[in-house]
């Protein structure tokens, strides 16, 4: 009797053992399944992205999103030890590291102006509320709040205007900035067809600037070439620093935007990071400037009444 129930215990014991062993081995199979055919995607996606056509370009507006999700199958797959598709999938990581890295900050964009407080100023793009984003600016204290392409005629700004601010330029029928200093000068450059942008000149230090606001997340790919042109030539034609913001409409490492970079000597001063946003849609929004412009810090306010959140962000001078 006993040496049947040992006997019965050690064939349970095995089957369990066995069943065991094969849950392991199809979870082993399972993941490296899953492991090789993302891989794969992301190479096959990472190659295409470099091509100039239409599938290269909607493949290359996602190469951050391709970086972090190469970081995070790297971590897995060595934790799970599947060392080969670890290694695959750290070269591709690099990969698209070193082509978005070329263009923005992925990590961080701070510089040495450490003891430098930074001024703030406000992105508003097809506001349908002024008196909301006014008090906006004016809450968060912004030297510049910029109006882009309003829902309305700007003819009401006058009469809704914060305390201490300043209207810069012509504000009927487009972009607009408005000013915590009296602007030394401000207007607008027709970016080609009803699309316009605006610029305000302030003093910062005893030092004048230039800041350009802009919207092309609506342009075609040839009508957002041609305006990266003209702000080209705006920026060519400035005795001053310019600093430009707003939604580019693509992103920083995009061939368009890396032309434009090129020719006018510009660099993008907000990391990847300073929005959380880019984490899971591709960045278009950035500031760019001088070597000597630093940035500080950027996020997403209370959208209120407006179709879009405003965006606050700071800069170092």
């Amino acid at each position: 009797m006993y040496y049947i129930q040992t006997s019965f215990k050690n064939n349970k014991k095995e089957k369990s053992d066995k069943m065991g062993y094969l849950a392991q081995r199809k979870k082993h199979i399972r993941t490296d399944f899953i492991l090789k055919s993302l891989i794969v995607l992301l190479g096959l996606f990472s190659l295409i992205a470099f091509a100039e056509n239409a599938p290269g370009q909607f493949f290359n507006q996602w190469r951050f999103q391709f970086y972090l999700l190469s970081l995070v199958i790297t971590l897995y797959a060595l934790a799970s030890r599947f060392f080969l598709y670890s290694f695959l999938a750290l070269l591709l990581m690099l990969l698209n590291f070193f082509v978005v890295s070329s263009s923005v900050p992925v990590l961080f964009s701070g510089g040495s102006l450490q003891k430098t407080v930074p001024l703030s100023f406000v992105y508003q793009r097809q506001t349908s509320s002024l008196l909301d984003v006014f008090e906006t600016a004016a809450a968060r204290q912004a030297a510049m709040l910029a109006v882009v392409n309003p829902l309305f005629g700007g003819s009401k700004a006058a009469g809704l205007m914060p305390k201490d601010y300043h209207l810069a330029g012509n504000v009927e029928n487009g972009s607009f900035m408005v000013t915590s200093e009296k602007p030394l000068g401000a207007g607008r450059i027709n970016l080609g067809g009803r699309n316009t942008a605006a610029f305000a000149a302030i003093e910062i230090k005893d030092r004048k600037y230039v800041f350009l606001s802009l919207d092309l997340s609506r342009q075609t790919p040839a009508e957002r070439e041609q305006a990266l042109g003209y702000i080209n030539n705006f920026v060519a034609s400035q005795d001053d620093p310019v600093i430009i913001f707003g939604d580019f409409g693509i992103p920083a490492w995009a061939p368009a935007f890396g032309r434009f970079l090129d020719s006018s000597g510009l660099e993008v001063k907000n990391d990847l990071f300073s929005l959380l946003r880019n984490v899971i849609f591709p960045p278009t929004w950035y500031i760019t400037g001088y070597r000597n412009l630093e940035f500080d810090s950027s996020r997403r306010l209370p959208r209120r009444d407006n179709r879009f959140a405003p965006v606050l962000f700071r800069l170092k001078f």
